[in-house]
């Protein structure tokens, strides 16, 4: 016989499909971890700018309008729009709604986003009190199906108008 043989022995044969098994699954493993954080960068940015335009809104209209009413609980907000109007903010659902003047609700988050509170807190709104009318808005929510975020909120406006 010829001791000449090419080609490679059963144990060098086991040996490289070992390495490319545990080189694959350290592969998989990373991808998989690559793109769960992306779901969560996402998810964050998603309820990030829901959020931030829901209580730019929400501040705008605080920042100019007057007498604050508080509803029971504290889960909705009537203010005194500068157009003279009343403008209605409450939790409904798991959606932050608006309404004007007696307008139908508007939704101002968007589906991807569940709010769990809406808690308005409401000080100085009384004349003569001799503080300077604010709002505390507390917001808890959460985005995401399968890499769920959630976010907890808090910012205090104050009227612009000084108290007198």
């Amino acid at each position: 016989m010829n001791s000449n043989n090419k080609g490679f022995t059963i144990i060098e044969m086991v040996v490289a499909v070992g390495v490319f098994a545990v080189v694959v699954t350290v592969s998989l493993a990373a991808f998989l971890n690559v793109s769960d954080i992306q779901k969560r960068a996402e998810a964050l940015r998603v309820i990030n700018n829901n959020l931030n335009f829901s209580l730019e809104i929400m501040m705008r209209e605080i920042r100019s309008g007057s007498n604050y009413r508080v509803g029971s609980g504290g889960t909705s907000l009537t203010i005194a729009g500068v157009s003279g109007g009343d403008i209605i903010y409450r939790l409904n659902s798991g959606r932050i709604e608006k309404s004007v003047t007696g307008s139908p609700f508007i939704t101002l988050t968007a589906p991807e986003v569940n709010i769990t509170k809406l808690l308005f807190i409401s000080r100085g709104e009384l004349a003569g009190d001799s503080l300077q009318p604010r709002v505390t808005i507390v917001i808890t929510g959460s985005a995401g199906e399968k890499a769920v975020i959630k976010l907890n909120l808090q910012t205090t406006i104050s009227q612009r108008k000084l108290d007198s």
